[in-house]
C-alpha cells in the first residue's frame, strides 16, 4: 500500500529537507528523488507519464473509492508545487538571491493519490504484468533529473528558515538549526521563503492526515471481511493450482523478487498468475465492494471534517492558480 499518514504541511517540510540536503552537496548537481540523468530531446515534464485519476485498464479499470473525492491528486500537487516554487523564487530575489528551483511534475508517482487503486489489491493490470512483472514502467523508473541549486548555509536559512540538515548518525533523522534572524540586514520570514510562499496560497492550512488514516482503516478492515477472506482463499487455491503456495496477493511478489535489471520470466509468470487468479475468482471486484462500503460508513461519520479539509484544499488551489496567472 502507499498510504501517507501525515499532513500536507509535514510533506512539504520533508520535501524541503530533501531539497536542501541535495543543495548542500556542494556541486550543484543534486537530483530529484532517485531519477535518471536527463536524456537528449526529453521534455522535463511529460504529462503523458502522469498517473490517471482512475485506472484505464485491467481489473481495476474505472474503479474509484468514495474517499478519493477528498484526496489530493497528483495534478493538484503539481499545481501547488508550481505556485509555491514560483513564489519562493520571487521571495529569494527580494533578498538578492537568484534561485531556480526544479520544475514541478517531472517525477510522477505510479498512483494518482493515496488510494493507490492501481495496486491497492495487488497487481490488476495484466498487460503491465506481462512486461514488467512486479516492477514499474520504464517511464517511472527512468525519470528526468534536474540540476539542483547550490546554496550557502545562509541562503538555505533564507529559503527554509533553518540551516542545512545534519545527521548525528546513520540511523538518526536529519536535524536543522534555526536560521539567523536576518540576511544582509533584511528580516527572514518565519519558515523562510518556503513558509512564506505556502502561507500566501494557503498551502500550510491543508491537512490530509484524516483522509489518509480513514483510507488505511477501510483497507485493513475490508481485508478482514468474510467476503474478502473467502475470495482470497479461493485466489490462493487458484495460485496453488498454478504451482504457487501463497496466502495473499501481497505475498506473491516475494516468490520471485524483482531484480533491478528488470523482470525475469519467472517473475512475470507469477505476476500473470496473480492477475489471472484474481479475474477467475472475482477478488478485485469483491474487495472493492467491501472497501467502498466501509469507506461510505467512515465518510458519513467524518463528513464535516473531510469537507472542511477539502474546502481548504480547493481554496489553496484557487489561490495557486491565481498566483500562477499573475
Amino acid at each position: 500500500m502507499n498510504w501517507t499518514k501525515r499532513s500536507a504541511a509535514a510533506a512539504v517540510t520533508a520535501a524541503a529537507i530533501g531539497l536542501i540536503t541535495a543543495c548542500g552537496a556542494g556541486t550543484g548537481a543534486g537530483h530529484d528523488a532517485t531519477t535518471a540523468p536527463v536524456a537528449e530531446n526529453r521534455p522535463i515534464v511529460d504529462k503523458g507519464n502522469w498517473p490517471l485519476a482512475t485506472p484505464a485498464r485491467g481489473l481495476a479499470k474505472g474503479l474509484s473509492l468514495p474517499l478519493e473525492a477528498y484526496m489530493q491528486s497528483y495534478e493538484d500537487t503539481v499545481t501547488l508545487d508550481r505556485a509555491s516554487r514560483a513564489l519562493q523564487e520571487k521571495c529569494m530575489a527580494d533578498y538578492g538571491i537568484d534561485l531556480q528551483l526544479p520544475v514541478a511534475g517531472s517525477t510522477p508517482p505510479p498512483n494518482d493519490n493515496d488510494a493507490n487503486m492501481e495496486r491497492r489489491y495487488g497487481l490488476t493490470d495484466r498487460e503491465a504484468a506481462a512486461e514488467y512483472g512486479y516492477g514499474l514502467p520504464d517511464a517511472l523508473t527512468d525519470q528526468v533529473r534536474q540540476r539542483m541549486p547550490d546554496l550557502t548555509e545562509e541562503q538555505v536559512g533564507v529559503l527554509t528558515g533553518h540551516g542545512k540538515p545534519t545527521s548525528a548518525g546513520p540511523a538518526a533523522a536529519p536535524v536543522a538549526k534555526p536560521a539567523a534572524a536576518t540576511y544582509k540586514g533584511k528580516a527572514i520570514h518565519k519558515g523562510g521563503c518556503v513558509g512564506w510562499s505556502d502561507g500566501r496560497i494557503g498551502r500550510s492550512a491543508i491537512d490530509f492526515q484524516l483522509v489518509s488514516e480513514l483510507n488505511g482503516q477501510s483497507f485493513t478492515q475490508s481485508m478482514e471481511s468474510p467476503a474478502v477472506k473467502q475470495a482470497t482463499a479461493a485466489w490462493s487455491e487458484c495460485m496453488k493450482g498454478k504451482g504457487y503456495e501463497v496466502a495473499t496477493p501481497f505475498a506473491a511478489a516475494d516468490i520471485v523478487p524483482h531484480a533491478e535489471s528488470g523482470a525475469t520470466q519467472e517473475e512475470i509468470a507469477v505476476a500473470l498468475a496473480e492477475v489471472d487468479c484474481k479475474e477467475e475468482t472475482g477478488l478485485v471486484a469483491i474487495w472493492f465492494k467491501e472497501d467502498s462500503a466501509i469507506q461510505n460508513k467512515l465518510l458519513a461519520q467524518h463528513r464535516s471534517e473531510l469537507t472542511d479539509s477539502r474546502d481548504r484544499h480547493v481554496k489553496a488551489l484557487a489561490a495557486a492558480n491565481k498566483s500562477l496567472a499573475g
